[in-house]
């Protein structure tokens, strides 16, 4: 076996350039590989005439005899001759290679043919075994040499019925008649929508019966534990909700089941009577196994992150892959093969590129460098395979048999990492469910020392707002600024009363809804109040209706009120002593709209940003959460009475930050 060119060897570029580059050869490598598999291959490489070689079977019949070297073929593309239409053709017709002869995914009806030469009267008949199992159509006639018409004929299959088929078991078998010493020929047509290769085997008996039975016990137990562990990887990724896990485990499941169909399990176990159930397993998992290839090479490479138009090529190339399953019991299961199966060999070339060039620029990740082995390795003979398949080179006993060994050493290297990857996982998991603990238990410290401090709250304040009564009781005759210095100070101790009872209570802080007072009061009225209470020297407050007499708010009063304070206090920060003129409109019937500007020489676009970032972020600097405070508290007030607060920019002269309610 010789190997072809090798491709992509160095790659001397840096990680974006690289990258590039790879975008661009990813599509023209696909887009190539399409466009050359357009067309089976079915000439086989070192073609002869016939009749240069026949088989020579001497009695009595002791050991095994390989009949595919003799094997010449005929490819009737026409799908119309019949037996004696090939029995006409000149010997000269048939070809025969040094390979195995195979001719890809075809609707081309195939015809064989094979000398014998029987030295000595055979006592025992010699049994036929015609593989690959998976072929739907296998019709042999064996003729005496220059008769025309069959001394035996046998119908072979998967589309035939476990029934009528000589042997009911997992491989295609039929026993020839006692042999006189002569020459003979033996015809065999071939029709498949699967990959048309041929290998014949004469077998005595008792070496027959010996293979069958190793071959059972191993593709039983092989199925056993292919498709257990491909469960296993699967539950555990679901579990840890590791895609690479989860998809690794059905590509597992799917290439073990294909590979015991293919062996021919579900002929021997399900014995099917319906001609199409083989082919539709078969062609179904062969077709999820393509699928698991293409999702878990790109996510192993994270094509999503490096790549993203490429990864979403992939998803579309998936999801074309998937498109056939319906047709894994029609003939359109030959486009499958032709184009599919290629390009898939394309696209594993390709991933192996990205994985080597992803091992060299980050050559410290043991991990990238044990993908490699592990992934790379069973590549080579995959791709071989496929290519023998499609008929596109020529298909040997080693490269159709090589790669069940690198599978077995990909699925131990790979067991091994797979292990160590859902340790990590699984102590990965553990450390975040002790940080959830942790913070669990941190917050409910939390929530104790906010209820401890709402509750140190209340006696100072209630002292407060009763000494403040008994004051303005004793001093009511009174007039002057002591007791509108009284009155404030009462007004202002309700409404801190009010804002522990909301913010530092306990259902606020489960549930984060704010527990609302509210009354229906007009809108123009309640400003012109708040106007009046806010009001100080060299603090003034001017408020400016526009058009909005009787509009009505349902609204917790206290609330809004220091909602609306913390928007004046940033603004009043860039005023300077300035008034802040307030202005409320009704711009429908259904809403109003208080507007407080805010300008200033220090407002420039970073203070700006920290205004906005405030009202619309909940994650914020740590220098910057003092200012932060009081905007955030504003938002959530409004957002509970279903308004909302927006920042407008009013070019030079600053912005506005304008709260809008909904009016009754």
């Amino acid at each position: 076996m010789k190997l072809i060119s090798r491709k992509f060897t160095q790659a001397k570029t840096t990680a974006s350039a690289g990258n590039r580059l790879l975008a661009r050869m990813a599509f023209l490598i696909l887009l190539a590989a399409m466009a050359v598999t357009g067309t089976p291959v079915h000439a086989q490489s070192g073609a002869e005439d016939v009749g240069k070689t026949s088989a020579t079977v001497t009695a009595p019949l002791n050991d095994t005899i390989d009949l595919t070297p003799y094997v010449s073929s005929y490819v009737d593309a026409t799908q119309s001759l019949g037996l004696q239409d090939i029995l006409g053709l000149p010997q000269n017709a048939f070809e025969q290679t040094t390979a195995i002869p195979s001719f890809g995914y075809t609707t081309d009806i195939i015809w064989h043919q094979v000398k014998l030469g029987i030295e000595g009267t055979l006592a025992q008949s010699p049994t036929i075994e015609v593989g690959p199992s998976y072929l739907n159509f296998i019709d042999l006639y064996l003729f005496k040499a220059d008769q025309g018409e069959p001394i035996w004929q046998v119908k072979l299959g998967d589309n035939i019925p476990a029934s009528e088929r000589p042997v009911a078991g997992t491989a295609q078998l039929a026993s020839l008649p006692v042999l006189e010493p002569g020459e003979y020929r033996l015809i065999i047509r071939v029709e498949s929508n699967s990959a048309n290769l041929l290998r014949l085997t004469l077998w005595p008996a008792n070496d027959l019966i010996a293979s069958l039975t190793k071959r059972n016990v191993a593709t039983n137990i092989f199925f056993g534990l292919i498709v257990t562990l491909g469960l296993a990887y699967l539950a555990l990724g679901l579990m840890l909700r590791d895609v690479i896990v989860a998809t690794y485990g059905v590509w597992v499941a799917a290439v073990g089941t294909t590979v015991a169909i293919v062996n021919g399990i579900a002929l021997g176990v399900l014995r099917p009577e319906l001609p199409w159930v083989n082919d539709l397993l078969l062609g179904v998992i062969n077709i999820i196994s393509y699928c698991g290839t293409v999702l878990l090479w790109m996510h192993i490479v994270e094509l999503r992150k490096r790549m993203l138009p490429l990864y979403l090529f992939g998803i579309a190339y998936a999801c074309v892959i998937f498109g056939f399953v319906v047709s894994s019991t029609s003939d359109l299961y030959t486009v499958f093969g032709t184009y599919i199966v290629p390009s898939h060999s394309a696209f594993m070339i390709l991933m192996c590129v990205f994985l080597a060039i992803r091992a060299v620029q980050d050559w410290r990740n043991w991990l990238n460098w044990a993908y490699l082995i592990l992934l790379v390795l069973p590549t080579g003979p995959a791709v071989l395979l496929q290519l023998s398949h499609s008929g596109l080179i020529d298909a040997t006993p080693a490269r159709l048999e090589l790669h069940q060994f690198t599978l077995l050493f990909h699925l131990t290297g790979m067991a091994i990492l797979m292990a160590a990857r859902l340790s990590y996982l699984d102590k990965e998991r553990r450390v975040m469910t002790i940080r959830a603990a942790e913070t669990t238990n941190l917050v409910e410290e939390q929530r104790n020392l906010i209820s401890m401090l709402s509750h140190e709250f209340r006696t100072p304040l209630a002292v407060i707002q009763r000494s403040s009564e008994m004051l303005m009781l004793r001093l009511k005759n009174h007039r002057g600024d002591v007791l509108e210095r009284l009155q404030r100070i009462q007004l202002q101790a309700r409404k801190l009363a009010r804002l522990v009872d909301v913010f530092l209570s306990k259902d606020g802080i489960d549930t984060h809804d704010l527990s609302l007072e509210r009354t229906t009061v007009q809108v123009d009225r309640f400003l012109a109040e708040f106007a009046a209470q806010t009001t100080r020297e060299g603090a003034e407050i001017l408020v400016t209706c526009h058009e909005t007499a009787g509009a009505e708010v349902f609204i917790d009063e206290t609330l809004m009120a220091l909602a609306i304070t913390n928007l004046i206090e940033t603004s009043r920060r860039f005023a300077h002593g300035r008034p802040i003129h307030i202005n409320l409109y009704r711009p429908k019937e259904t809403l109003v709209e208080i507007r407080i500007p805010c300008s200033g020489d220090e407002l420039d676009d970073t203070e700006i940003g920290l205004i906005a970032d405030a009202l619309f972020r909940r994650d914020m600097e740590t220098q910057a959460l003092s200012r932060a405070l009081g905007l955030n508290i504003s938002q959530r007030i409004v957002a509970s009475h279903g308004g909302s607060i927006t920042l407008r920019d009013r070019g030079g002269t600053g912005i506005e930050l304008c709260l809008i309610l909904p009016s009754e």
